[in-house]
């Protein structure tokens, strides 16, 4: 005695007599009246044996190829539309509920478009109020600022004071610099200065100047009076501060004229390198 056969299976000869454990008939009976009970259009609503024959036929071809039968069935179905591939197309709204029902999927309507107006409104805002500085109280700097807004004086106009006047008067200072016959012919003042040199052969004090000098102060753009003069402040602070054993540096030399700074140090190292610095100098002025 054999167990009975699970299902049919076609052109079986030796198992044609025995019936099946499982009709298929029976087993999409069920499947087949929900189906028809579901389906409201009568043009399209199939019998009970037209779903019965069509699914003999296709569970017969299903269970001899099932890979094959899938492969077939989902190019049916991709080329088949359906009612739910226009939907797919439209936005999905949320829906608080669990099932999305057919009054819940609807397009969105477009937005509204603005209303144009004539002309905007400009709000006008007042004027903002300067901020007073904090200013702070019983200094004396407080005290002089408020006594310069507050008086009289600040209110009048400024006059333009007059350029300072260039420092010639070489005669009222003592000369106690070197002589001029310390220097020979080949004698010359090794300085470099940025600028076109002064042309100095009008002027009228060329004639105290040894021609070293008178190439010095050209080249330091310097009139034969504001060399003088700046030469001779330079000796008397150096016999000054000798007088109180103290050293002669370049910040000294500028302190002393009333020149340009730089050009004052081009002086001290002028005179500092030629040796007119030496004590040989400097010693008689000393007692």
């Amino acid at each position: 005695m054999s167990d009975p056969e699970l299902f049919s299976v076609p052109n079986s000869p030796a198992l044609a007599s025995q019936r099946p454990l499982f009709n298929d008939e029976e087993q999409f009976h069920d499947l087949i009246s929900k189906r028809t009970a579901s389906t409201t259009d009568s043009k399209l609503k199939p019998t009970v044996q037209e779903y019965q024959v069509f699914v003999s036929a296709a569970f017969e071809l299903c269970r001899r190829d099932p890979g094959r039968w899938l492969e077939r069935e989902k190019r049916y179905m991709a080329n088949v539309p359906t009612q739910w591939s226009t939907l797919q197309r439209m936005p999905k709204v949320p829906v608080s509920t669990g099932t999305i029902t057919s009054t819940a999927v609807r397009a969105l309507a477009p937005a509204r478009k603005p209303i144009p107006t004539s002309s905007p409104v400009k709000i006008q805002r007042p004027p903002r109020t300067p901020k007073v500085p904090v200013r702070p109280h019983g200094s004396f700097e407080a005290f002089a600022r408020d006594a310069r807004i507050t008086s009289p004086a600040s209110t009048a106009v400024r006059t333009r004071q007059p350029a300072t006047r260039e420092d010639t008067d070489f005669e009222s200072i003592p000369d106690l610099c070197p002589p001029l016959s310390s220097l020979n012919e080949n004698s010359k003042f090794r300085v470099e200065w940025k600028g076109t040199p002064l042309d100095l052969s009008n002027d009228p004090h060329r004639h105290l100047l040894h021609p070293a000098e008178i190439h010095l102060a050209s080249v330091l753009r310097l009139s034969c009076a504001s060399y003088l003069t700046s030469k001779r402040r330079i000796f008397k602070e150096k016999i000054e501060r000798a007088r109180q054993g103290m050293e002669f540096r370049k910040t000294d030399s500028q302190k002393a004229c009333k020149i340009d700074v730089n050009k004052a140090s081009k002086l001290w190292s002028a005179y500092e390198k030629i040796g007119w610095f030496d004590a040989k100098y400097i010693t008689p002025y000393l007692q």
